[in-house]
């Protein structure tokens, strides 16, 4: 394959590595669903049971990336809440294509 090609597939793969675990696309497609959650709304709404290590570990590499936003509030104990970035909410079409093909497809 020629390089240019190759590198024009850069982009895709570095998507690809950050959703190589189903934990990414469900938060996301929970935070869809629910606009704005706490952590604990979050795991009960991502089906197959996260564990909240997998689920912290999930939200902080989609921070990283700018597709979800982290908010802390300053109370005891802490509240903490999770939204989708515009970046993460122009995926959702996306993850809506993706989820219908594999519906469609199983």
């Amino acid at each position: 394959m020629n390089m240019e090609k190759n590198s024009s597939l850069l982009p895709a793969c570095a998507l690809f590595e950050r959703f190589g675990s189903r934990w990414a696309l469900l938060a996301l497609f929970a935070l869809r669903d629910r606009k704005v959650l706490r952590f604990s709304e979050l795991v009960r709404n991502i089906p197959g049971g996260i564990s909240e290590r997998m689920l912290a570990a999930t939200v902080r590499d989609l921070e990283q990336a700018g597709l979800v936003a982290r908010k802390v509030y300053p109370e005891v104990p802490p509240r903490v809440e999770y939204r989708l970035t515009p970046k993460g909410e122009s995926l959702v079409p996306l993850l809506e294509q993706l989820f219908e093909w594999a519906e469609k497809n199983a």
